[in-house]
């Protein structure tokens, strides 16, 4: 009862009332927090970990709470519920999973990504037309980058055959990496009352940087925690501006 509640409640919290401002945020989270969802599942449910980080799947369990919030937020369209149900239910599978299944991990995961494929496409289209006014804009887009940089770590260190579909390629890497280097300091320019909380996000980048550029070994839980909590500060930063325009 008290869920069903919480849902209506929810519901009643759609676009119409937060305004472009608030659901263009939301729509960069969905994409964020969907990155940070398959790169966290990919580090507990990693067939080669016999004892996996629990916070890994405590990690997952929260993205996929705040997806499914922001969608119902959101109005549920089509374009972003349906692949968000899909990811809940391959999540779930792969949570129901018995360990001495765990070879059956990689073609979850792989399925997992193709789901959050089609809702980052949807999230991005819905955001072009959305966020064009958005004070939060560059804190998105950097947000975006982290993400995605992390998810292409994962990736790399996952053991399944067949990533070219969804990892970066090397020049694509680079890019990636000389833009973040860049977005920071067009942060540090544009939001100046926050430098202290964006430098300490870069250091946060900056302290994991070498290892996210492995493209051997395992991958390690401190990557997947130092880049979430970047992403999760520069996400709490935008809607703080978002909801300060109005």
């Amino acid at each position: 009862m008290r869920t069903t509640v919480l849902l209506c409640l929810l519901y009643l919290m759609s676009p119409l009332v937060w305004g472009d401002g608030r659901s263009a945020q939301q729509l960069s989270e969905v994409g964020s927090r969907s990155r940070l969802l398959c790169a966290s599942a990919m580090v507990y449910f990693n067939p080669q970990e016999r004892a996996p980080d629990p916070r890994s799947l405590s990690a997952a369990f929260y993205h996929l709470n705040t997806l499914e919030t922001h969608v119902l937020q959101l109005g549920q369209p089509d374009p972003l519920a349906q692949p968000l149900r899909a990811m809940k239910r391959l999540f779930s599978e792969l949570d129901r999973l018995p360990r001495a299944q765990r070879e059956r991990y990689p073609l979850l995961v792989r399925q997992l990504l193709e789901q959050h494929r089609l809702l980052q496409q949807a999230a991005a289209e819905y955001y072009a037309r959305a966020g064009a006014a958005s004070a939060a804009q560059p804190l998105n887009a950097q947000s975006q980058a982290l993400s995605r940089l992390l998810l292409d770590y994962q990736l790399r260190l996952y053991p399944m055959s067949e990533k070219t579909d969804f990892a970066l390629a090397p020049a694509q890497l680079q890019a990636l990496d000389g833009a973040i280097e860049q977005g920071f300091a067009g942060l540090l320019a544009t939001y100046a009352a926050h430098a202290e909380l964006l430098a300490k996000i870069r250091s946060s980048y900056r302290f994991v940087h070498a290892e996210l550029q492995q493209g051997k070994g395992r991958a390690q839980s401190g990557a997947e925690f130092y880049l979430s909590r970047a992403v999760l500060d520069l996400d709490e930063l935008a809607m703080t501006l978002v909801e300060a325009q109005g």
